[in-house]
């Protein structure tokens, strides 16, 4: 296997180690294991952060979107940790950094409302159905708010 001569050669040790104690490693080895599809890096990566997020969420009026939002803000950290190349910033400020911009397309498309626009929440959206995939997770759990605890009648399977 040639390797991109432009990219200098990983010392995996360091990545390793950081598996093997998730809560003491930095975001941005996170964000490195990520980046190389490591789903339960991202899963401690989601538990680590989704209370902060969520608090950003909290005021939002809409608990489907809300969690549409949070699903749709993760599943873009899973595709796009290959892009995030600011070791120095912390993967909370880059995650709360989506949603903020998720919740202000949000708004706006709630100020101007589709008449023909499908019913929301009778069934997850994709993005919640991925989330709930990455995390193994029923999608009630993405769904639940401070005020809402059940899950979802639409819950992904467990496998």
């Amino acid at each position: 296997m040639t390797r991109n001569r432009r990219e200098p050669a990983l010392d995996p040790r360091p990545l390793t180690r950081a598996v093997e104690n998730l809560e003491q490693a930095s975001d941005s080895t996170l964000i490195e294991l990520i980046s190389r599809g490591n789903v339960p890096v991202f899963v401690a990566l989601f538990d680590r952060t989704v209370d902060v997020v969520r608090t950003d969420l909290a005021d939002f009026p809409d608990d489907i979107r809300s969690g549409q939002i949070l699903a749709s803000s993760y599943v873009e950290v899973w595709w796009l940790s290959g892009c995030h190349r600011a070791p120095e910033a912390e993967a909370t400020s880059w995650i709360t950094g989506i949603v903020r911009r998720r919740v202000a397309e949000a708004r706006r498309e709630m100020a101007q409302p589709d008449l023909d626009a499908a019913v929301p929440g009778l069934r997850p959206s994709y993005s919640e159905l991925e989330m709930a995939a990455l995390l193994r997770r029923p999608v009630g759990d993405l769904r639940a708010s401070r005020d809402r605890t059940a899950a979802a009648p639409f819950d992904a399977p467990t496998a």
